[in-house]
């Protein structure tokens, strides 16, 4: 469905699936300011925290890339990468943070669902962008 992975999970149901794209499509029309991007970094540990949850272990090597993707285009490091792909990333990163989801974290099993499809809409959007990036780092 959302081209990731899940060992003995539940799919989404079709109205879930719907929220979580429609969510993350929110996501990438939204203009983050400052103090969005700020709170993305200052929560890095606990973001990376989510992801070494059983369920979100799969996502733990892209999401370290885009936080290495947004610090170099923070740092004017690396700038060649769109705008709105460096929106989507901050947009997915402050929806993992978040407490107010889809599905409720605290739900087991399930509950870190619509994070994942969060993060995996969002590593399918910004495809060419990370791949070019993973060159310029020389991660390929």
């Amino acid at each position: 469905m959302f081209g990731f992975k899940r060992p003995n999970v539940e799919e989404l149901s079709e109205e879930e699936t719907k929220k979580v794209n429609e969510k993350f499509n929110s996501f990438k029309r939204k203009a983050y300011s400052e103090d969005d991007m700020k709170k993305v970094f200052d929560n890095e540990d606990k973001i990376m925290g989510k992801m070494n949850d059983m369920n979100l272990k799969g996502f733990i090597e892209e999401v370290k890339i885009f936080f290495l993707m947004l610090k170099d285009f923070f740092t004017r490091k690396y700038t060649e990468v769109p705008v709105g792909t460096i929106m989507a990333i901050a947009g997915s990163l402050l929806y993992v943070l978040s407490p107010i989801d889809i599905i409720p974290d605290f739900i087991p099993v399930v509950g870190f669902l619509d994070d994942a499809g969060v993060i995996s809409a969002c590593m399918n959007f910004v495809k060419i962008d990370l791949e070019n990036y993973k060159k310029f780092k020389g991660l390929n």
